[in-house]
């Protein structure tokens, strides 16, 4: 009887088999958290399995979470290349294999261009064309790195050439609008010919969501270089209107008002409290997408002995364990300080020292964890470490909803799906940062939060790189300034005014 219970699963007991089909189905509807989510539970019971690693690791690079989603991807890749050179020709399973090592390789060298890795970002792609120089997403891959080392020309006839030879060209319309609006020079008339056929793409019939979301956003882009913001908009929305999973404002609110009213110096100040600085060597990051937070990443990384270890996932998961929580709208919360015992806050801080250091792959590192909604959880990590470095990027609140609103967003964030609801997130974000700074700045926590501004952090990051440091106990001599120099702001967010109808509704929002 035990046997048949293990082996024939409850009707309504998903099988693994259903379950990755299930995030093969979410992948492609755009909706990467949710596949996430169910890739990470299938990789814990079966972590040699190639297709498992290769979707869950597709997953984390689309997330933005790079280094963890290239070791998985890498894993995969290597079995995958087995699996070809041991297998039979005759293997009907074959030409599915043979798809997922191109894949694979093709998204190492995206996420290896995103990290700067640029010649290991090469070989990794090239691995992929040499098996099937006719792959579009090898092609793209190819064409987004000579992009990135400023080869904008050769990106561009990488693009041609593939839809010369009638490659799959939705991709490479997708990658061609990427590479004309990276461009530092603007190529209009290039732009107008590749706005006309996205044009014409976002209105063709049968294209999976995440596909057609892909090419919407295309379009915006290359609408809003152009200066026709009306267009521009109109894409974004349709794009956004297709993100999937739901948000509740008025409940998000609620739960930030609670959080406000619970977390205090006082309440922290009266628990029994693990001895020692031991968040001295932890900082973390405050805000969201497009408030600034990879250019300060950027800047961190030039301070001397400071490592960033990427959004982990550790805090939020200790603070679930080992602390009382509670359901939120995006994640579980911790209500308050009162209650928790010495032990529990103990256990939270060393678990979370050796998950940075073992991320950090180095004893003695400073490491910055980026991971967006930690910052419910500040308080929790002040009361457990303290000494703990907070620094909030902050930003305009009607140009950081517009830029969050009309850009892809890694995991298909809920809250951006209408745009007074991602208005009504930011506010909740600003309002809670604006608390920690007042309660965790107290003597009696001994944490200390930063507020940086994101038009700072391009028009000066040499100052804020400064600031930063001084902060963080380093002294940054001009060396670690050199080569810093101010940026514009791309996008919508840059220039609000631009989107008149969305630019009134925000207006209108914050002015409550």
């Amino acid at each position: 009887m035990q046997q048949n219970q293990q082996t024939n699963p409850q009707p309504n007991q998903a099988t693994p088999k259903d379950m990755f089909e299930e995030a093969k189905k979410l992948m492609a509807a755009g909706d990467v958290f949710e596949a996430s989510k169910r890739a990470g539970k299938l990789r814990a019971h079966f972590p040699e399995e190639p297709p498992i690693l290769a979707i869950h690791g597709l997953a984390l690079a689309k997330l933005g979470v790079h280094e963890a989603g290239i070791q998985d991807m890498r894993s995969s890749a290597k079995l995958t290349l087995q699996a070809l050179e041991e297998g039979e020709e005759e293997n009907p399973a074959r030409p599915r294999i043979v798809d997922q090592f191109i894949q694979l390789q093709s998204e190492i060298g995206r996420s290896l261009t995103v990290l700067g890795e640029f010649e290991d970002a090469k070989d990794e792609i090239q691995r992929a064309i040499d098996m099937d120089p006719d792959r579009a997403d090898a092609v793209c891959s190819m064409a987004e790195l000579s992009s990135a080392i400023g080869d904008t020309e050769g990106a561009i006839g990488l693009i041609d050439d593939g839809l010369a030879r009638k490659l799959d060209e939705i991709p490479l319309m997708v990658s061609l609008a990427k590479i004309l609006d990276d461009a530092e020079t603007a190529d209009s008339g290039r732009m107008k010919v590749c706005n006309e056929r996205l044009a014409e793409l976002c209105e063709e019939v049968g294209l999976a969501a995440g596909e057609l979301m892909a090419v919407l956003r295309a379009h915006g882009r290359m609408c809003d270089r152009l200066g026709e913001y009306s267009e521009a908009f109109n894409s974004f929305r349709r794009a956004a209107k297709l993100r999937r999973g739901g948000f509740n404002p008025k409940a998000h609110a609620t739960i930030t008002s609670k959080l406000m009213e619970s977390w205090t110096a006082e309440g922290i100040d009266s628990l029994v409290r693990p001895e020692g600085e031991l968040g001295a060597r932890r900082v973390l990051l405050g805000g969201s997408v497009h408030s600034g937070m990879p250019e300060v990443q950027e800047l961190l990384e030039r301070l001397p002995n400071t490592v960033v270890v990427g959004p982990m996932e550790s805090l939020g998961m200790l603070c679930m364990t080992q602390l009382t929580s509670a359901k939120g709208v995006l994640r579980a919360v911790v209500p308050g300080p009162a209650g928790h015992r010495g032990d529990q806050l103990g256990k939270l801080a060393a678990g979370y020292g050796q998950s940075c250091d073992a991320a950090a792959r180095m004893a003695g590192m400073t490491t910055v964890d980026t991971h967006p909604h930690n910052l419910n959880l500040f308080g929790c990590a002040a009361m457990s470490m303290r000494g703990v470095r907070i620094i909030n990027c902050r930003r305009d609140p009607i140009e950081h909803t517009l830029a969050i609103y009309c850009d892809e967003m890694p995991g298909n964030h809920p809250y951006a799906g209408e745009l007074l609801a991602a208005a009504a997130f930011v506010r909740d974000s600003d309002r809670l940062m604006d608390h920690w700074t007042s309660v965790l700045n107290d003597e009696r926590v001994g944490a200390q939060v930063i507020n940086v501004q994101y038009e700072q952090v391009l028009s000066d990051p040499a100052a804020v790189l400064r600031l930063l440091g001084d902060a963080l106990g380093f002294e940054v001599s001009d060396d670690l300034v050199a080569g810093l120099e101010s940026t514009d702001a791309r996008g919508p967010g840059s220039h609000v005014s631009e989107y008149g109808t969305a630019n009134k509704a925000l207006r209108e929002f914050f002015g409550d």
